[in-house]
């Protein structure tokens, strides 16, 4: 078990996460629509962007069952200021009854607050930048599905 520290709305939460799985990659602005994705058991989760500006920078993505199995929760994020201009960004977290409740989306250039609602839509799996909304600023997305017992 890893303790973990969760934080959705605006909420401090320490967690025990049962199973985890991470994975280092670089950002590579002006290479056009990327993507990076991590399993776990029967869960994905796949974050895609297109980025500008600077050189590549140091990311990490990670997957974390927890809560005794009963969520999935799955963040990527950079551990210090992102310099990179993102053009856009989509998080989609899939597998048997996701349901994304929680999210956890920062601005790396307004002293790590949220984005606003309007930069970015949510839908059942996914959260992505809305065009011509999302002000192209980004240092964290997370997400987090409760889940039934019965599907591990």
């Amino acid at each position: 078990m890893w303790l973990n520290t969760v934080i959705f709305s605006s909420l401090l939460v320490l967690v025990l996460s049962d199973e985890r799985t991470d994975d280092t990659f670089f950002v590579k602005p002006g290479a056009g629509s990327l993507s990076v994705q991590l399993e776990l058991k029967n869960y994905l989760c796949k974050f895609i962007y297109t980025a500008q500006g600077g050189t590549h920078e140091e990311w990490m993505i990670t997957m974390d069952l927890i809560d005794n199995g009963g969520a999935v929760a799955c963040t990527v994020e950079r551990n210090s200021a992102s310099y990179l201009f993102f053009q856009e960004f989509k998080m989609e977290l899939t597998g048997p009854l996701v349901s994304v409740t929680e999210v956890d989306v920062k601005n790396s250039k307004r002293d790590n607050l949220s984005l606003s609602k309007e930069e970015y839509k949510l839908t059942q799996t996914s959260i992505s930048s809305v065009q011509g909304k999302f002000k192209n600023h980004l240092e964290k997305v997370a997400v987090y599905s409760p889940l039934s017992r019965d599907d591990l």
